[in-house]
Order: C-alpha cells, then sequence, then structure tokens
C-alpha cells in the first residue's frame, strides 16, 4: 500500500468510527497510559514521511488538517458558524510565471532571420522580481566566470554594459583531477549565484545559459531548468536557460573566433578549447541580437487555521482563552532550513508536531469534562507560522472573538525535548495573575520551571502579545535537530510532551477560573523595539508591508499594508531580514524609511521606540 492510501485510510477509519489514530483504549489500561498513546500515535502520524514537511499548498499539511478536524469532531467541538473547523486565509509564496504578460526570447542572427524560440521547448526564463522586455546585442563570456585567484577573468577586455550575456553552466575542466578549479569538485566559481552576480557587477543586461557539455553530454540529458530551480541568485537580473541547440545554431552563423583566427562553431568546441588552453574566448556574438521578455507574480496559497471551541459558562463565559501551536513546518526545506540547501522532507517533529498534538490533546481533556469552563477556550492549530506567523497574524487581523475580550493566548511551539524536566514558560509577565497560577498548576507534575525576564519573540503568541494581550509560550528548548531533516520522531520524548500538556492543563484552568480579567502587563520582551508589522519579501521593488499592529511603531509612524520598504537609511531592503535587522540593531534611534505607496515614493522618518 503505497504513502497516499495509507493516509486516505488512516482518515476514513477515524471518520466511520471516530476513533483518531491508535486511539483505542482496552479497559485494561490507564487512563495515563491511553493518553501517552494517543499523543504519541499523534506526534508520529504528523511528523511522518506521508506529510512531506507539512508545507502550506501541499497535500501534506492538508491530511494534518484533516487529521486535526477528525480529533475535533471526535471530542465534540463547537465548529465555526459557517460549520466548519477551517478559518481559510491567503498568502504568498514566492514568484510563478505570469503568463498573460509577454513570455519571449527570439534571436535576429546577422542575416537579419528572426529565430523564435518556444517556451519550455527550447527555453525557460528565471523567476524575477519585475518583468522586463529587453532588446540588446550578444556577447559570448564562456563559462562566465572571474576568478582572479587563478588569473581567469572571462568579462576582462569585453564590453556586456546593457547587452545580454551568453555563458556556459558550471566550470572548465570539471573532469580533470588536477584542475585549478577544486580538481572535479564543483568550485565556488561555477555557482548561478557567483555567475548571476558577476554579470550584474559587469553591467550586464541579462543572462542566456546553457548546460555545459558535462551535465548534457547527449540531447537528451540536455534538460532545460524549471523556472524556480535557480531561486533567488538571478532574481534580479532577466536570466533565461536556453538549450544548447539554440547556440549552436547561432554560432554556425556566427561563430567564436580564437586568436589565431579559427572559427568555433558549436559548444563542444568552444569548451574543448577553453579545456585546453585556459584562456578565455569572450567576444561579441558578430551581429546577433536577443529579444527577451517575461512576467512573474506572486504565488498565492490558500490555506487554513484549524479552530474548534468549547463554550464557557458563567459570568465570564463570553470572554475567550485561545490554545494555540503552529501546524506548518518547512516541507523539503529551502528558506528556513539550516540544512545547508538539502532537498530533503523537514518533518519537524518537535517543530511543531508536538505542539499541534499539545492542542489536539487538550481539546480532548477539555471537551471531556462535560462540565463548561469559566471562559470560552478556542483551540488553534496555525498554518504559515515558518513563513512569518501568518496564520496568527491573520487571526489577529480578523478575529473570530473579539479580541478586547481575549484574555489569554497559551502557545506551544517545540516541546518534544523535556531535560531534566526543564520547562520554560517565555511571558510568564505579561499579567500578574500568571505567576501564582503556575506555581499551583505545577503541584501536581512537579516541572523544573524555568522563567525568563526577557520574553521570546519567534513564535504565534507574539501577534497577540503586540495587541496588548497576556500570553504564555510553552518551549523545551532549541536542539540540534531544530529546522533540519534529522528533527524526526524517533528523537522524541512524548512522555515528556504528556507532561507539558498535563501541566498546561492546569494552568487553563487556573486563567479560566479568575474571577476578573487578568490585565495585561508590558513583558521585557516588548521593551526590544518592533516595528510591528508583517512582510513579504518577493516584492519586486522591496519588502511588502501585508499587516500592520494597531498602536504599533508602524501604524504611529504612518506606514500601511500595502507600502513597500524599499530602504532605510538609504540601505536597499531586499528582504525581511534586512528589515527586521535594521530595526533591532537602531532601537532608540530614528530611521529614514523609503517606501512605495501606490506608484508613489515617499521618505517617512521613524523613531524606533515603543
Amino acid at each position: 500500500m503505497n504513502a497516499f492510501f495509507r493516509i486516505v485510510l488512516c482518515i476514513a477509519i477515524c471518520l466511520s468510527t471516530g476513533v483518531t489514530l491508535a486511539q483505542t483504549e482496552s479497559d485494561t489500561r490507564t487512563s495515563q497510559q491511553a493518553a501517552l498513546e494517543r499523543v504519541t500515535e499523534g506526534i508520529k502520524f504528523l511528523a511522518s514521511d506521508d506529510l512531506g514537511g507539512r508545507m502550506p499548498g501541499t497535500a501534506g499539511i492538508e491530511w494534518a488538517a484533516k487529521y486535526i478536524e477528525v480529533a475535533y469532531k471526535k471530542a465534540g467541538l463547537k465548529p465555526l458558524e459557517d460549520g466548519t473547523y477551517r478559518q481559510e486565509f491567503i498568502v504568498k509564496r514566492g514568484r510563478e510565471l505570469d503568463r498573460e504578460l509577454k513570455l519571449d526570447l527570439t534571436l535576429t542572427g546577422p542575416d537579419s532571420e528572426a529565430m523564435k524560440l518556444n517556451f519550455g521547448k527550447d527555453f525557460v526564463p528565471q523567476l524575477g522580481r519585475a518583468a522586463f522586455d529587453k532588446e540588446a546585442e550578444l556577447v559570448f563570456v564562456g563559462y562566465g566566470i572571474t576568478a582572479n585567484d587563478h588569473n581567469f577573468d572571462e568579462y576582462k577586455n569585453v564590453d556586456v554594459k546593457d547587452k545580454i550575456v551568453v555563458l556556459i553552466r558550471r566550470e572548465p575542466q570539471q573532469n580533470d583531477a588536477e584542475s585549478v578549479f577544486d580538481g572535479t569538485d564543483v568550485s565556488q566559481h561555477a555557482r548561478i549565484t557567483s555567475k548571476a552576480q558577476t554579470a550584474r557587477d559587469a553591467g550586464a543586461a541579462g543572462i542566456i545559459m546553457v548546460n555545459d557539455n558535462v551535465t548534457a553530454d547527449t540531447p537528451e540529458k540536455d534538460v532545460l531548468a524549471s523556472p524556480d530551480e535557480f531561486g533567488a541568485s538571478v532574481a534580479r537580473i532577466p536570466f533565461f536557460h536556453v538549450k544548447r541547440s539554440v547556440i549552436d545554431n547561432l554560432l554556425k552563423k556566427s561563430p567564436i573566433l580564437q586568436a589565431d583566427g579559427t572559427k568555433l562553431d558549436n559548444l563542444n568546441a568552444i569548451e574543448k578549447s577553453i579545456d585546453k588552453s585556459l584562456e578565455p574566448l569572450s567576444q561579441p556574438i558578430t551581429g546577433v541580437r536577443a529579444k527577451m521578455a517575461a512576467g512573474f507574480k506572486d504565488k498565492e496559497i490558500r490555506t487554513s487555521n484549524i479552530v474548534g471551541i468549547i463554550e464557557g459558562e458563567g459570568p465570564n463565559a463570553h470572554e475567550t482563552i485561545i490554545i494555540g501551536g503552529h501546524y506548518d513546518h518547512l516541507g523539503m526545506g529551502g528558506f528556513g532550513s539550516r540544512a545547508g540547501g538539502r532537498k530533503e522532507i523537514h518533518n519537524g517533529a518537535d517543530d511543531n508536531a508536538t505542539g499541534t498534538e499539545a492542542v489536539v490533546e487538550l481539546a480532548r481533556m477539555f471537551a471531556k469534562r462535560g462540565k463548561a469552563p469559566g471562559r470560552r477556550l478556542v483551540f488553534i492549530c496555525f498554518s504559515a507560522e515558518e513563513m512569518g506567523l501568518l496564520g496568527a497574524y491573520h487571526y489577529v487581523k480578523e478575529p473570530l472573538f473579539p479580541l478586547e475580550d481575549t484574555v489569554a493566548m497559551v502557545n506551544f511551539d517545540m516541546i518534544g525535548w523535556l531535560r531534566d524536566d526543564k520547562l520554560t514558560v517565555f511571558n510568564w509577565n505579561s499579567c500578574a495573575e500568571f505567576a501564582p497560577i503556575l506555581e499551583n498548576a505545577n503541584q501536581a507534575t512537579k516541572l523544573d520551571l524555568v522563567k525568563p525576564v526577557s520574553g521570546f519573540a519567534g513564535s504565534d503568541h507574539l501577534p497577540f502579545l503586540q495587541n496588548k494581550m497576556p500570553v504564555m509560550f510553552m518551549h523545551t528548548g532549541l536542539t540540534s535537530t531544530y529546522h533540519t531533516p534529522e528533527d524526526d520522531f524517533e528523537t522524541l520524548d512524548c512522555d515528556g510532551a504528556l507532561k507539558v500538556i498535563q501541566f498546561t492543563e492546569g494552568v487553563i484552568d487556573g486563567i479560566a477560573n479568575l474571577e476578573t480579567k487578568p490585565q495585561f502587563v508590558v513583558p521585557q520582551t516588548t521593551r526590544r523595539v518592533r516595528l510591528g508589522v508583517s512582510l513579504n519579501s518577493s516584492h519586486e521593488k522591496g519588502v511588502e508591508i501585508t499587516g500592520v499592529s494597531d498602536d504599533s511603531i508602524a501604524s504611529k509612524s504612518g506606514l500601511k499594508e500595502g507600502d513597500v520598504i524599499m530602504a532605510i537609511d538609504g540601505k536597499k531592503t531586499e528582504d525581511r531580514r534586512a528589515v527586521n535587522g535594521a530595526v533591532r540593531a537602531n532601537s532608540g534611534k530614528k530611521l529614514k524609511f523609503k517606501i512605495l505607496r501606490g506608484d508613489k515614493e515617499m521618505t517617512l522618518e521613524i523613531e524606533l521606540k515603543n
């Protein structure tokens, strides 16, 4: 039975019998053992290879969502007003070709005959930040390498400014163990990142790249890259990948000349010459021009927070406690991975299958009591946390229950490595009532509670904290497997995770039974300056603001959703890390933010002071 049908069968069993994965209990098992089996099997399922790392927009995260929904339904949690457990929202992740815009590569030879090429068959553009439509002369630059350490510079003595360069993938002598380019290993000079940067530095208007004759030693192996294969390394310059046959056809009409006048009319001959002499053959491709055009757009992904409700009873029943944790992870790696570009499943067992199962198990625990809590309990498994806490930011932007009546948010993120019974509770000082509640809840579990004075910002409690709500963040610490393919089920302490869950049951009881609404206290974490925005790095002009928190530095300074931060104090902002880094490094200072609002550029002076 393949992976897909195993998952389908699991879900079908859950739906038909009302039993979640490995949740059946025999009469002889203790309640504690049954809880441990539920939690263990739930985490194991969420962290399995079958779910592929739970990246938003994939089948894997959809199966995770179904698992959570089944658990909520089985426990008897109330759905949302539309009858589902889903709060849907759209996230932007990366770029894709905009086929409604011009997509063209046309080569015009010395005989003025135009060679119009076919997308997908002859060429593929690489995703860029901005649409382009360029026409320019072609200049051949060999492998496109400047290697001063080897006295090899293929841009020396050739003018490529405002020209389109044609270059070969990888590097010379790559099959020669004695090559100065790290022998048969791939050197830094072969990296497409380096080639793109070198071309930009030289003033090139665009790049046309062909596979090398080692990668493509036969026509069948001359495979075009997908539009996103080379990533951000080529996003800032028009970049087309073309078949070798396209350039070979050009060279028949406009060959490359060696120093002695010998004509080289195909790529194999050119590569052989460079390999032999290690001398550049860079020169204009006489009489040939290229017209290249492509457009791009943000790729939109629909995903959901999974929400279940237990209504409260009594004078405080209108108030809400949120119990949350994110259920997404990094998929096959890429942005956010600490694994150095390894394209492997990042199962996210600790991060955050453990936190997801904590939310699910607490929902079961409170639902089976048969007695309503003193305040409404809202259980939320957030999506798109790894993309910038987007699910949590969406909730506070479009809350299902009034934020002014939300008295606390308890967050779980990575609770699977309970070492020496140490549980870190961040932001416990965001209201005065939390300290005694923690102490009372710990009477039974006897955990060693670590309560840092300063808080932690990098998880789903942050948007609630920024909106002045008391929060607590349960965490057993970062590990060596964090954001790597090694974050697997086998590394976890599920007994410890259950202990954290059972401790937090008492914490939630304590909050639910408070006679009066707990009052927010500014913890030390909020004194560390924060702009109060959510950001998207894929905009062609800079970093787009996709959300602004109320009463934040951003809102007070006039920043608005939809603004694009182009530069801070004259330094270009190419991704959200640049924005966050500039803010962290300049707490208390005034900085000039250059922004694009609609089609108008403006500068705002913003004081980074809470």
